[in-house]
């Protein structure tokens, strides 16, 4: 029986100064060399599959899920906005309803005993796991501003934070455990953090810069 024909993104770029850098950057993001055609670096990786996009279905579907009203620009297929709280324009990262796509596809694929982690703006972003970037500024949003929303519309059983963060970041600490409420917080160590990083299935990296805010989070 014949297999599936793979198939292959293709990149092309002219190489500068920073040419190790950038063959470095290039592998981490799966990019294979395969041709040095006229002075440039032609790269190829696996083409995502439609599964593995986030199609304008699944991001509809994700809303539905979470009984979460389509943003007003989006067409509702019938469905009735109005009998949903709206959404907060003012606060798009605290919105009743999750809008970054990549957000919503992580929470719609992670399953029982998953884990994903939201760090700071400093934390050494694992090469493997997903890596989803909201900061776009200096201290904003921060870890909480993203963790609340994800509270409400996802089942979490556990959180872990690193021993320094109690440490170094008692206020922090204290805020989360009050959003948490009886959603237990488990302590390890800041190298621990990282190990399980590499372990999850995505990160969430924010422009938080508080010492050691860092989470991973379990689902339940």
């Amino acid at each position: 029986m014949t297999g599936a024909v793979r198939e292959w993104d293709y990149h092309r770029e002219t190489p500068g100064d920073d040419l190790a850098a950038r063959l470095a950057s290039l592998g981490a993001e799966g990019w294979e060399l395969v041709s040095t055609l006229e002075g440039h670096l032609v790269f190829k990786r696996p083409a995502t599959t439609l599964r593995e996009r986030v199609t304008l279905d699944q991001r509809r579907s994700v809303f539905r899920h979470f009984g979460q009203p389509l943003p007003s620009d989006e067409p509702t297929d019938g469905i009735d906005q109005a009998s949903s709280p709206g959404l907060d324009r003012d606060d798009p990262i605290a919105a009743e309803g999750i809008l970054h796509p990549g957000v919503l596809h992580l929470l719609a694929s992670t399953g029982h005993t998953d884990s994903f982690t939201i760090c700071d703006a400093g934390f050494p972003v694992p090469i493997g796991p997903e890596r989803i970037e909201l900061a776009w500024v200096a201290g904003q949003p921060t870890v909480l501003a993203v963790l609340g929303p994800i509270m409400t519309q996802f089942g979490v059983d556990r959180v872990l934070i690193a021993a320094e963060a109690e440490a170094i970041s008692p206020a922090f600490v204290a805020d989360l455990r009050a959003m948490l409420g009886q959603t237990p917080v488990e302590v390890v160590s800041h190298l621990q953090l990282k190990r399980l990083g590499h372990e999850g299935r995505a990160t969430i990296r924010t422009g938080d810069t508080t010492p050691y805010a860092n989470l991973v989070v379990i689902a339940g």
